[in-house]
């Protein structure tokens, strides 16, 4: 049921960052409301709940939006995957500074990967102002974003399930 619900959750979001979101620019970039749920997600729910997630998205942004499918799907899973790794390692207790932290990382590997998307097709090759004008600015966009879906993601967590197996 959890993956009927995220990927739904997934789809939808992504039709609404191909329709709605890509109409707003702050700061000169589009806000990723996708990433910051897939990152928001990871934190609170693990990454085994995250990855059907990450492909449902990334099909979903590549045919709706106008980028390139198999380079939006492999930029949000090598953002995604090393982001649940460093999660499950446990280094930072808080996880509203993880997800800050981890949010930042994967925005900068997923703006850089579709800024080598665009560079490999033909745009242009100015790699510095790419990553001044785009990359750090979309991160910083979306590090802003993380409060708001944060409390969302931890309000829409399930109950844990402590001694589900205890027959005491």
């Amino acid at each position: 049921m959890r993956y009927v619900v995220g990927g739904s959750l997934s789809f939808l979001l992504a039709m609404f960052q191909a329709s709605s979101v890509e109409q707003v620019h702050v700061a000169g970039v589009v806000p990723n409301v996708m990433l910051v749920m897939l990152v928001c997600w990871l934190v609170v729910r693990g990454l085994d709940d995250v990855l059907p997630m990450v492909a449902v998205a990334g099909i979903t942004l590549g045919l709706v939006g106008l980028q390139s499918p198999g380079v939006v799907l492999l930029a949000l899973l090598l953002a995604i995957a090393p982001a649940g790794f460093v999660r499950e390692l446990h280094f930072v207790r808080s996880e509203f500074l993880l997800a800050v932290v981890l949010l930042f990382a994967a925005s900068l590997i997923y703006e850089s990967l579709l800024l080598a998307g665009v560079m490999i097709t033909g745009g242009a090759f100015d790699l510095r102002g790419g990553f001044g004008d785009v990359v750090l600015p979309a991160a910083v966009v979306n590090v802003c974003l993380v409060p708001p879906i944060h409390l969302v993601m931890r309000l829409a967590r399930p109950a844990a399930a402590r001694n589900r197996y205890s027959y005491s």
